[in-house]
């Protein structure tokens, strides 16, 4: 993963230099490849230093589960709108009736 942000940031460094027409959208392309890497590179340094997976507000231990999703996370913050979406709840619809379904004239 370092390695392929590192890529794509060299590669989009370039682009960026015979591309002039795109400026802002290309700055934060850049701007999000570079702290992704920051990301990538900060995550390896905590594994080296053997602190990998450990919430650096609480000190909390990340579970493995919400790790492979963002294994870049610094904290269980990072996974806050991850849990409100597994929370919503839809609700239950009927769809045995023939007046649940939607028609042509209903739009």
């Amino acid at each position: 993963m370092k390695e392929e942000l590192r890529t794509r940031l060299f590669d989009h460094s370039l682009f960026e230099m015979t591309c002039e027409d795109h400026q802002g959208k290309s700055s934060t392309l850049m701007n999000h490849i570079k702290e992704e890497l920051q990301d990538v590179e900060r995550a390896l340094v905590k594994i080296d230093k053997g602190i990998y997976g450990y919430c650096e507000d609480t000190g909390e231990e990340i579970p493995f589960e919400k790790l492979r999703v963002l294994p870049t996370a610094r904290t269980i913050g990072d996974f806050y709108f991850q849990d409100l979406y597994e929370r919503k709840s839809l609700p239950q619809y009927d769809y045995t009736h023939e007046e649940t379904f939607i028609t042509g004239s209903d739009f």
